[in-house]
């Protein structure tokens, strides 16, 4: 697993989206995402694979963390 690219599409006050492209055994894929930090600094990230196949979603199931890590340190670094 090789974290490519993440882009912050929108923003609004604490919700984020955006893409997440990977690269996994050669092939590139995407992972649509979205984040909300609510009052109570409870965060909520939701991660949309651009083909929902077993196969892509297994990968991103074994990978979830470092992917997580990844959007989670783009929307603080950036905020």
């Amino acid at each position: 697993m090789e974290i490519q690219d993440i882009i912050i599409e929108r923003q609004d006050q604490g919700t984020f989206c955006g893409v997440l492209t990977f690269r996994h055994r050669h092939e590139e894929q995407a992972l649509t995402w979205s984040f909300q930090w609510g009052e109570s600094q409870k965060v909520v990230l939701m991660l949309y694979p651009a083909r929902p196949t077993t196969a892509d979603t297994g990968v991103i199931q074994s990978h979830y963390r470092e992917l997580a890590d990844a959007i989670l340190g783009e929307v603080f670094r950036r905020a």
